[in-house]
């Protein structure tokens, strides 16, 4: 018996640790999310389960043996997990090689557990001992069995669409784990739809993406678009372009695919419907010109009566609306321009909507392999119609590129201008709606920007070094600082507010991130506008009293840290509150700075001198002095 005793140890000292490095690879990346907890639940309750069926079984023999008189020592098979790893980033990933060890552990776990549960089946039937631990190793091997073949599955497609060594978290959370992925049967069934061509299941997942509601949508559906064939890919950019370009966690360069193609589709359309209603307006008046002889009085009453004034009406207005798109899409193509430009890599266009205040989201750099990723959000009186000319937004996203990517030589750097939002216009402070003198447009605006940077994390290729800033500025900043607090602790490496009004918040904490950054002109007059008294804002340090977008966040009380900008006279003057990304100016230096971190490179403006008027920004410190800033591609800059 004593025999048999020390075979049924050794057997348990072979095999009991046998899910032991599953568990320590799940220990270090369970934090992906998706279905990771839930198979790393599952697979602690069968290690535990494994253990305890050895120890079990050999405290069975054990006893008999005492009963017997003898003496017997059964050692405890169970191990303890430690992962010392540091807490990753938003964008780290899953290396691949990690996920196929895993899936080798499994699947040799799988072969041997059943035939160690039937070596240990003999040896307790030989002594006529009944267990129920030879039943709990044998279900153990078979549910190992399973996942490895689920898990080897879905990790050749992942080897398939990856180049690189890492998968992202989104890949990991919902491809490798996908099967164990919480709540996951309705986008399920709205992916599978939408793979096959299904407008109204593309369109409805663009609607929950809007709402900001789930941030694991877009990984989802960046997981959904790499497990598609090349053929379902090429068929829904060419028949649904419009709604392909804007779900958020497709790649980047397919993004710019479609909604080129949109662009396209819709200007071709745009021109012949133009024209068409041009010609019919044209009609329409010169038959009533002929009716009426030029004249107020009418020479057929019958015929004239066919011609409805609203009618008219109607073609103007179409004819309006039509105008309208086509500047717009003149403005995209004055932003696209910008791309492959004074050294910057080709504009990738990421998101576009036509018609009113018009949306669209262009970067210079591909976002999915940047080191460096900024998104720049622009404020109160944004237009698409307006976006890519001179001094406006998309050169602002052109000239950050420029200035960042030259202060970190060696980093791929990607600079979005994103006007995702219906933002207020100036003259609508009369209004509830879509005025500068509420959040009622950033509390819209907050999910889209929300939801945008979820794919942006989710479509990334995977690494641990990523930087991800956000940039709001004016009203911009409130869309950003409402983002922040929907998606908290997970929105963003680091926030930087431009001429604020406020950003929703009483203190730099309540954002959720860590970083927070204020830059401000003495001269703004709109970033003084948090400072005045108006209405009580709560914080987690207390009320407070600040505007209706929030407390000012260049006050000392609001506790983020300040970077130094250019002065511009000594009177308020709006001219200030637009001069941040002036060419050469210590502003738009130090945003590079801060995009890559370099805080000890900020740019100081030079005190007034009688013997130089030279407002060329100077380094705080002569080692540290960065090069002259590199002229802009518009003398004026913006």
């Amino acid at each position: 018996m004593e025999a048999a005793l020390s075979r049924v140890v050794r057997l348990g000292a072979d095999h009991a640790s046998m899910l032991d490095a599953c568990a320590r690879c799940m220990a270090a990346h369970a934090w992906v999310g998706g279905g990771a907890p839930k198979f790393n639940e599952a697979l602690a309750t069968r290690r535990t389960a494994l253990q305890a069926a050895f120890t079990e079984a050999a405290q069975e023999i054990a006893q008999r043996i005492r009963r017997l008189g003898g003496q017997a020592h059964v050692p405890s098979f169970s191990t303890s997990i430690s992962v010392m790893a540091p807490v990753p980033g938003a964008f780290s990933g899953m290396d691949i090689a990690a996920m196929t060890r895993m899936v080798a552990d499994l699947q040799r776990a799988g072969q041997d557990l059943p035939r160690a549960g039937q070596r240990l089946g003999a040896e307790l039937s030989a002594l006529c001992v009944s267990s129920p631990s030879v039943r709990q190793v044998l279900d153990t091997g078979a549910w190992a069995d399973e996942q490895a073949r689920d898990l080897r599955q879905r990790l050749t497609t992942i080897q398939q669409t990856h180049d690189v060594g890492t998968a992202s978290k989104a890949t990991a959370a919902f491809g490798l784990f996908g099967g164990h992925a919480p709540a996951s049967g309705e986008i399920n069934r709205l992916t599978t739809a939408a793979g096959k061509g299904d407008v109204t299941a593309l369109k409805t997942l663009k609607d929950l993406q809007d709402t900001g509601e789930d941030a694991t949508l877009a990984g989802r559906l960046t997981v959904w678009w790499r497990e598609l064939d090349k053929t379902a890919q090429d068929q829904l950019i060419a028949t649904s372009p419009g709604l392909l370009g804007a779900l958020n966690g497709l790649p980047a360069t397919v993004r710019d695919q479609a909604n080129r193609k949109h662009l396209a589709d819709q200007k071709a359309t745009i021109s012949q419907d133009l024209a068409k209603l041009r010609t019919s307006l044209a009609e329409l008046r010169e038959t009533r010109r002929k009716l009426t002889g030029g004249s107020n009085v009418v020479r057929d009453p019958r015929g004239f009566s066919s011609l409805s004034p609203m009618k008219e009406q109607q073609l103007t207005k179409s004819i309006e609306d039509l105008e309208l798109r086509s500047r717009q899409i003149a403005s995209v193509e004055k932003s696209l321009a910008l791309g492959g430009q004074h050294g910057r890599p080709p504009a990738l266009l990421l998101q576009l909507e036509l018609g009113g205040l018009g949306k669209i989201a262009v970067s210079f750099g591909n976002p999915d392999e940047a080191d460096n990723l900024a998104i720049y959000v622009p404020g109160t009186g944004t237009k698409l119609e307006g976006f890519g000319n001179v001094r406006s937004d998309a050169e602002r996203a052109a000239l950050t590129w420029d200035r960042a990517s030259f202060n970190a030589p060696g980093k791929k750097v990607a600079s979005i201008a994103w006007f995702g939002y219906d933002a207020p216009q100036w003259g609508t402070t009369v209004s509830f709606d879509g005025t500068v003198a509420n959040t009622n447009s950033a509390t819209k605006g907050a999910p889209f920007l929300a939801s945008f940077t979820d794919g942006l994390q989710a479509a990334h290729k995977g690494s641990s070094n990523v930087r991800l800033s956000v940039l709001g500025h004016s009203y911009g900043s409130t869309v950003v600082g409402l983002a922040a607090q929907q998606r908290f602790g997970k929105f963003a490496d680091q926030l930087i507010f431009v001429g604020s009004p406020g950003v929703g918040a009483g203190n730099a904490k309540d954002l959720g991130v860590d970083s927070v950054w204020v830059g401000e002109s003495p001269n703004d007059p709109v970033g003084d506008l948090g400072s005045f008294p108006f209405v009580p804002i709560r914080s987690s340090d207390g009320l407070k009293w600040g505007s209706p977008l929030g407390v000012d966040p260049s006050g000392s009380g609001f506790g983020a840290r300040h970077f130094p900008v250019q002065e511009s006279g000594s009177d308020y003057d709006f001219a200030a509150h637009s001069s941040y990304w002036d060419s050469n100016s210590v502003s738009l230096e130090n945003i590079s700075y801060l995009i890559d971190g370099q805080y000890k490179r900020f740019y100081e403006h030079p005190a007034v001198s009688t013997e130089s008027s030279s407002t060329e920004p100077q380094a705080m410190s002569a080692e540290k002095s960065p090069p002259h800033p590199q002229s802009s591609p518009n003398p004026d800059g913006g």
